[in-house]
């Protein structure tokens, strides 16, 4: 009886790990985003390495008519390799990562939306590269995320740290809980609460 359960049990966190990696191969793809605006003040950044920030990038560029940017990094690639290299850089709370484009004229920018999944408790290693590579002054900054279980306010309060001594001013955080394994939010219901909240961010954090 108690090895029945055992391997019950055994064969349950199998199931819900390789359930979790093939949802980490699945890229997700929210509707584009078509209304960039080169003379437009506000900046959303961001990093998204399995779609779901994506989605609440575009959503709120949608918001502002903003110009929208998306990073890359090569290393984190949707399959276990990529995914244990991941989670090796996130525990490991990696700043420095080789980032595409790894600096931007934000010159004109006045507000700048910085977006990142949450990996370990605190926000992606690409969002840490993009603020430590590019001047921040005067720049007032809002942090979103998208993650399954939870951040740790300790390491938002360090990322608003980096953020002001590259000269801006950290002005709110944002976030999408999406939910673990198989009480995750789906699609569907990731994009319309992206809208939701993106309707919200536009309503608390005014453009000037």
């Amino acid at each position: 009886m108690i090895i029945s359960i055992v391997i019950l049990a055994l064969l349950i966190v199998v199931g819900q790990f390789l359930f979790m990696l093939k949802k980490d191969r699945t890229y997700f793809h929210s509707p584009p985003y078509d209304d960039y605006q080169k003379d437009s003040s506000v900046m959303v950044v961001y990093y998204s390495r399995t779609g779901n920030t994506e989605a609440l990038a575009r959503a709120i560029a949608r918001e502002y008519r903003a110009t929208i940017l998306k990073l890359t990094e090569d290393k984190y690639t949707r399959d276990f390799k990529g995914w244990r290299t991941a989670v090796k850089d996130a525990r490991a709370k990696v700043e420095s990562v080789e980032i595409e484009p790894d600096e931007y004229d934000l010159s004109q920018y006045s507000l700048i939306f910085l977006g990142s999944p949450i990996w370990l408790f605190r926000p992606a290693p690409p969002l840490w590269s993009f603020v430590e590579n590019n001047d921040l002054t005067d720049k007032r900054v809002v942090l979103f995320n998208t993650f399954n279980s939870r951040f740790k306010p300790e390491e938002i309060e360090q990322f608003k740290r980096q953020v002001e001594r590259k000269g801006g001013t950290f002005t709110n955080h944002f976030y999408i809980r999406r939910g673990r394994i198989l009480l995750q939010m789906n699609g569907k219901r990731l994009l319309n609460n992206a809208k939701l909240l993106a309707k919200r961010i536009k309503e608390e954090v005014k453009n000037p």
